[in-house]
């Protein structure tokens, strides 16, 4: 249950900036015209017969070839074939002085994307190119769009925490069965993806999958959203309307927060799990349909019960097989390997290119309680990978201040020694004052009442650097 990427999509992405090509041809004067003529919008390498432009196509840098058609020893046409052996999606622009019809037929049926008969004029080789550089992009982005539809369906869930492997093991016990689930867990926990990993690995994964926050939409509007409604049902509905439930036939409903359903919704939502039948606003006619409900709540449904905003026959409805997702902070062990995780994916997605991070900066995010769970820690990891310097590791100086602040009290107690939790109270207290005098030095030792000295001693000691930036 984890991502996955292709190489190509790395690979193209490197080519949205500034694309690789080969130019192979046995006359100096060629080589370097077409060198000449390019360098500006593109990397050149220079090949002088079939053999250097093989071995330097096996590097797997390369995105286009421009080559002379009557090259010594190994012919232009067979260095394609070979070419489009070892990377099938490289393009390839046969150049010839002799302009045949037959070998521009030839050539292009061994998989050459153009021909191109010398002279020509320059213009006209650059637009060929541009049109592949566009395929390349576009290809990026069909690539990389895959690739994040892929971890939605198959739910991007990494963990190696024993709480999360018997969670996965009910995952793929439940998907087996039509059984109505409910997730539960603090917000960010990964809900949603839990819900879709279900999905995905059950017999109905190829029908829909529908996701409703009930908490994002007004009341008055729920009931039309979920059940549909019928033309004149009511003001402003001026043609029949299809709903979730509707839509979803044969597929999956994920219903979030669903403690904030109105209560005649949770009457006809729990007829809809009784008797797999509703009515459209404004119509008798009953519609039968063959859903699987999963719903989530970030707060105790069992209080809601006993307050009497939720109903306990729909409760337990949908409570037949519970999922209580931990806190991020319950499963520590997982930080490590989801901070390598988004790191790759948010380098990916933004085209950046970060060398990896400190193990100084992950210590300190592992210390970190993460109120807002695994949303929280993909969100600092987009942004410290946005804000980063290209080929350079994050390091601790690249954290927020916040990671440093809130630090639990319950934190300080499970140290063991003494100096150590020392330590820590100090580099936050001298963190925290710096950050309000925007790090300037002597205004923060003014405010702690120590000499300056003292306080840039004590944060060599304490390894405290101003954040770049």
């Amino acid at each position: 249950m984890r991502g996955i990427c292709g190489n190509r999509v790395l690979k193209t992405v490197e080519a949205m900036r500034r694309p690789v090509i080969l130019i192979v041809d046995d006359e100096d004067s060629v080589r370097a015209a077409l060198d000449a003529a390019l360098k500006d919008g593109y990397e050149t390498v220079l090949a002088n017969d079939a053999y250097e432009a093989l071995e330097a196509v096996k590097t797997g840098s390369i995105d286009m070839v421009l080559m002379d058609v009557d090259l010594p020893g190994v012919s232009g046409l067979k260095a394609l074939e070979l070419i489009k052996e070892a990377d099938s999606d490289i393009g390839v622009i046969m150049l010839s002085a002799t302009g045949s019809a037959e070998q521009a037929v030839s050539a292009l049926k061994k998989g050459a994307y153009d021909y191109m008969s010398k002279p020509f004029d320059n213009r006209d080789l650059l637009s060929t190119l541009q049109r592949f550089t566009d395929t390349l992009n576009l290809w990026s982005e069909v690539n990389y769009l895959k690739d994040e539809l892929s971890s939605q369906a198959s739910g991007e869930i990494l963990s190696i925490s024993p709480r999360m492997r018997r969670i996965f093991e009910i995952i793929s016990k439940v998907s087996s069965t039509p059984t109505n689930v409910l997730i539960t867990g603090e917000s960010g926990t990964g809900k949603e993806l839990v819900a879709r990993a279900i999905h995905s690995f059950a017999e109905r994964k190829n029908k829909p999958f529908v996701a409703f926050n009930c908490g994002a939409v007004p009341s008055e509007l729920m009931e039309s959203e979920l059940f549909g409604h019928e033309k004149g049902a009511f003001t402003g509905a001026h043609a029949r309307k299809i709903g979730k439930f509707e839509y979803a036939d044969g597929g999956t409903v994920f219903l979030d927060e669903v403690s904030t359903l109105p209560m005649h919704l949770q009457i006809k939502l729990l007829r809809v799990l009784q008797e797999k039948s509703f009515e459209r606003v404004g119509s008798n006619i009953p519609i039968k349909v063959d859903i699987r409900v999963i719903a989530a709540s970030n707060v105790d449904l069992e209080k809601e019960v006993r307050k009497g905003t939720f109903r306990d026959d729909l409760y337990y409805r949908l409570k037949v097989v519970p999922i209580e997702l931990p806190p991020l902070r319950e499963r520590k062990e997982d930080i490590p390997l989801l901070i390598r995780h988004f790191l790759d994916k948010h380098c990916r997605k933004c085209g950046q290119r970060v060398v990896g991070i400190t193990g100084e900066a992950i210590k300190a995010l592992i210390g970190y309680s993460w109120p807002g769970n695994v949303r929280e820690l993909e969100n600092l990891m987009e942004r410290l990978v946005v804000l980063s310097r290209e080929g350079f590791e994050i390091g601790i100086e690249d954290l927020p201040h916040c990671i440093f602040e809130t630090e639990t009290e319950e934190r300080y107690r499970e140290e063991k020694d003494f100096k150590e939790a020392l330590r820590m109270f100090e580099r936050r207290y001298i963190i925290g004052v710096l950050t309000r005098t925007n790090w300037n030095r002597g205004e923060a030792a003014r405010l702690m009442k120590i000499h300056r000295n003292t306080l840039f001693m004590k944060m060599k000691d304490l390894k405290i650097r101003e954040p770049r930036g």
